[in-house]
């Protein structure tokens, strides 16, 4: 017979107030008169885990999910644009999204487990400041743009500029509400790749996901620019520079591919986990996932323009 020690009972989720509003401008209302101890409810996997532990109590939810169009992914005047309610299954499973925008399609896929992805939406994603948030790291590398509403009006944060520290970001959740995530689609000389490291491929946090989009003039084996997504290697998921900059107008050379790689982790600022690994551990495998994609983007490009 167990003892009573090792009995671990779930704790009982609780709010006072329960709200499903039928509109953006309600939903900031009810967060207004709130002040702060409403929350938002969308796919809620997260949400209901921190109330379940006690690590927050909120007085009241507010469920966002019958709100006409905030369940949509469209490409609208050469933009794709992205509903909050748009679940990682929805992402990872988009024609549009596969085609345009591969990486993010390859990030929402290996995220979680099937239910996660059924249920967790990309703004909850990013809103909860995860460095190594599967979907974060790709949209860092498309330079998406996050529209944020409150009752004075909306905003719009790159992407880049998003993050403050983790699990923290510029969205104040007394009064604003994330309605739209958008970038651009690839173009004709651009290919993405998404890698993601882990102990296991399914229900793993990463010990590293690594985004590249890769642009280059097949014909004059160039450069012509990449962009890389990197977490979790630093507090915030993040964008190695000066190993970007390294990629402009360059030779498309293992030389510069292998130096800008090494860059990238020079960039990074992993800490020694027992979960991820030694710090060194961790810049070895940031240079050798960032040449990996790096290189699976130039394949995809080869294969692109025959």
């Amino acid at each position: 017979m167990r003892s009573k020690q090792s009995l671990v009972w779930p704790k009982r989720l609780h709010w006072d107030k329960y709200f499903r509003p039928q509109s953006i401008p309600e939903a900031l209302q009810i967060l207004g008169e709130f002040q702060g101890k409403a929350k938002l409810l969308a796919g809620g996997t997260d949400l209901i885990l921190q109330i379940r532990n006690g690590e927050i109590a909120p007085k009241a939810l507010v469920d966002i999910t019958r709100i006409p169009g905030l369940d949509q992914i469209t490409l609208e005047g050469g933009v794709i644009r992205i509903g909050p309610l748009v679940t990682h299954t929805q992402l990872s499973q988009s024609p549009l999204i596969r085609e345009k925008a591969t990486a993010l399609s390859e990030g929402a896929s290996q995220l979680g487990s099937p239910q996660i992805r059924n249920l967790g939406t990309v703004a909850g994603n990013i809103v909860s400041g995860q460095p190594g948030a599967d979907t974060t790291i790709p949209l860092l590398s498309l330079d998406a743009k996050v529209k944020v509403v409150s009752k004075q009006g909306e905003r719009t944060v790159p992407l880049t500029e998003f993050f403050l520290s983790t699990g923290k970001t510029v969205v104040d959740s007394m009064r604003e509400m994330v309605t739209e995530i958008y970038f651009s689609p690839l173009a004709e000389d651009e290919s993405s790749v998404s890698l993601r490291l882990a102990k296991r491929k399914a229900l793993a946090l990463p010990i590293l996901t690594v985004s590249v989009v890769v642009s280059a003039n097949m014909k004059q084996r160039k450069f012509n620019r990449v962009k890389i997504g990197l977490g979790p290697v630093a507090l915030i998921p993040f964008r190695p520079r000066e190993a970007e900059q390294m990629f402009a107008s360059a030779p498309l050379t293992d030389k510069v591919i292998k130096g800008a790689a090494r860059k990238a982790a020079q960039e990074a600022n992993p800490r020694t986990s027992l979960l991820r690994g030694s710090e060194t551990y961790r810049r070895e495998v940031v240079a050798n996932l960032v040449e990996r994609g790096i290189r699976q983007g130039i394949e995809r490009l080869e294969v692109k323009h025959g």
